[in-house]
C-alpha cells in the first residue's frame, strides 16, 4: 500500500514537471530572454556598466578603494589587492568558447551580507555597480572577496 501511494505521488510530481515544461508559457515562467526579437539587446543590459568592464578598467585602481553596505548596515570598504588574469580549467573533451576571463580580489574590512552574493558597490571614479563576489577567508582571519569576469571575445 506504502510502495503504491509512494509510485502515484512519483508518477503525478513527473507528469506535473513534464507538462509544465512543454507548455507554452514555460519561457515567461522561467524567466526572459536577453535579446528582444530583432536581436538588439535591451537597453537596460546595455547600460549596465559590468558588461562594459575590462582587466584594464581596474588595473589603476588597484590599491584603491571600494564601498559596499555591510553585514549590520555599516559600510564596508573593499581595497582592490590585485587584478589577474583567470584561466578556466582546460577541459580535453570539449572545444572552449573564447573568452576574455579575469578576477578582482579585494580585502575588506567587515563581512557583507551572507543573504546575497550580488553586492552593490560604489566607487568615486567608477561609479555604482553591482558584483558578485565570493568570500574568501584569509589564514589568519583576514576577509577577502572574489568577483570573476569572463566576457566573450
Amino acid at each position: 500500500m506504502l510502495l503504491a501511494r509512494r509510485k502515484f505521488v512519483q508518477s503525478s510530481l513527473l507528469f506535473a514537471a513534464t507538462a509544465f515544461l512543454f507548455s507554452e508559457n514555460t519561457r515567461s515562467v522561467l524567466g526572459q530572454t536577453l535579446a528582444p526579437k530583432d536581436d538588439q539587446l535591451s537597453d537596460q543590459v546595455l547600460s549596465d556598466p559590468v558588461l562594459r568592464f575590462t582587466r584594464e578598467t581596474f588595473e589603476p585602481y588597484v590599491g584603491g578603494y571600494f564601498e559596499a553596505p555591510g553585514a549590520r548596515g555599516k559600510t564596508v570598504t573593499l581595497k582592490l589587492l590585485k587584478v589577474d588574469t583567470y584561466e578556466p580549467p582546460k577541459n580535453s573533451t570539449r572545444t572552449a568558447v573564447a573568452t576574455d576571463a579575469f578576477l578582482l580580489l579585494f580585502s575588506a574590512d567587515g563581512e557583507l551580507p551572507i543573504f546575497s552574493s550580488i553586492h552593490p558597490i560604489k566607487h568615486a571614479a567608477l561609479g555604482e555597480f553591482s558584483l558578485f563576489l565570493t568570500r574568501r577567508d584569509g589564514p589568519t582571519g583576514e576577509i577577502y572577496y572574489e568577483a570573476v569576469f569572463n566576457h566573450l571575445r
